[in-house]
């Protein structure tokens, strides 16, 4: 669920399925097809992830490798930004050409959109490609998959960064030729190969990765009210099964362990044990935890967040889900639920340690603005997966968790300070 901050939109909207493929429609049609989702007649638990996760020092130099044995590729359409390309387009193109695959290259224009998905596949759809290699971000992997389902070919995403989950979604967010958010497309399977070069992480700015911390964090707590709320759906509109909920767990759980020790290689800009826990619980972990274990009120809230221009202008993605968590934790509070008052102690001291925002003022949401208030519970609202929560949610239930995450992320950096948060975003 990746951010639109380099790609011009001025906001996210609700997602919703654009192509002709619809989770719903094939495991939930009755209980998908509701204006509130939930679980129709026989709606099955279901999983779903990459057949093929790799992550390690060095391993973009094996890539062609893996096309042409795990995939039994012979030509690939190689997407990538230009920057890239100069970065590590010779390393790619020597790994294919040992492994005797003929690579094809486009550069990716920078927007995901139904634009740009349709000039690479143009481009490529006469040239045998049996697999799309899309390098880069959560923005050339959005489009790349796009590129792969239109042509029904393999897709392998190459991440440069462990800002998000994207790589392992079967999901792409798409935007207008301008760069206007459009809606989500799902796809029936997830990415077939998905390569973490971690010496590439490593030496990326450490607040993509901090930022990935705040989204995989969140995909315990969500995937832990979908499994104990009968009526919730995971993102594939079915329900959640053991395995999803058991790896968003194992996710917040590496993080909680690792997390602080995995900035020193980032610093060092030389990968780690530390990083590569984090790395695999920010982008395989959360990946599998957000489809298989489900949303609910904590990315609603970074959705309607990405609404408000103040914030969207100067946060992540996953800077905008850590004060979705702690508003979600406190709705949970607030209605009773069991052990929430104590994990959201532990999730608050944990975000303020690394740097992520915990108030409003540091989150840059403007509580006299009326018209953003009015934006972001309308928004939030609207997320089908807000409602996976065990209560209603209303927007004075909203308000009133959002006041209280604010008032309970204040006394933390009373406590604690906010040096964390200032070394990411002072200015230079």
């Amino acid at each position: 669920l990746d951010h639109p901050r380099s790609r011009k939109s001025p906001c996210h909207q609700r997602i919703q399925a654009m192509s002709s493929y619809s989770h719903g429609a094939v495991y939930n049609p009755v209980g998908a097809a509701k204006e509130i989702k939930e679980p129709g007649p026989c709606c099955p638990r279901v999983y779903i992830s990459p057949p093929h996760y790799i992550q390690g020092p060095s391993v973009i130099e094996s890539l062609g490798r893996y096309c042409a044995q795990i995939l039994y590729a012979k030509k690939v359409g190689v997407l990538i930004p230009e920057f890239l390309n100069g970065m590590y387009g010779e390393v790619i193109a020597k790994s294919l050409t040992e492994a005797g695959v003929t690579g094809k290259t486009e550069m990716f224009g920078g927007i995901p959109s139904r634009q740009e998905i349709a000039r690479v596949g143009a481009a490529w759809k006469s040239e045998g490609i049996d697999a799309v290699v899309a390098v880069g971000g959560g923005s050339c992997a959005d489009c790349g998959k796009g590129v792969a389902f239109d042509l029904k070919i393999h897709t392998v995403v190459v991440s440069t960064q462990s800002a998000t989950d994207a790589p392992c979604s079967a999901l792409s967010i798409i935007y207008t030729a301008e760069g206007a958010y459009e809606g989500g497309q799902v796809y029936p399977q997830s990415p077939n190969v998905v390569v973490v070069d971690t010496n590439i992480v490593a030496s990326a700015p450490r607040r993509s990765l901090i930022s990935g911390f705040g989204d995989a964090l969140s995909t315990y707590y969500e995937a832990r009210t979908c499994w104990e709320n009968p009526k919730a759906l995971t993102m594939c509109e079915a329900r959640p099964t053991a395995t999803g909920y058991a790896i968003g767990e194992k996710s917040a759980q590496m993080l909680y362990d690792n997390a602080e020790a995995s900035l020193k290689a980032v610093d060092a800009k030389k990968p780690d044990e530390a990083l590569e826990m984090v790395v695999e619980a920010n982008t395989l972990l959360s990946g599998i935890g957000f489809e298989s274990g489900g949303l609910a009120a904590s990315h609603a809230v970074a959705q309607a967040l990405s609404w408000v221009h103040s914030v969207h202008d100067n946060h992540l993605h996953g800077e905008m889900v850590s004060f979705g968590l702690l508003t979600m934790l406190c709705m949970e509070e607030t209605a009773g639920l069991k052990g929430r008052t104590e994990e959201k102690q532990k999730v608050g001291e944990f975000l303020q340690r690394v740097g992520l925002p915990i108030t409003w003022e540091q989150v840059h949401f403007d509580s006299s603005n009326q018209s953003d208030w009015d934006t972001f519970i309308k928004v939030a609202l609207q997320q089908w997966f807000c409602h996976n929560e065990p209560f209603p949610v209303t927007a004075d239930i909203i308000k009133a968790a959002f006041t209280k995450a604010d008032e309970f992320g204040r006394s933390i950096k009373d406590k604690h300070g906010d040096a964390p948060y200032q070394a990411i975003h002072k200015k230079k």
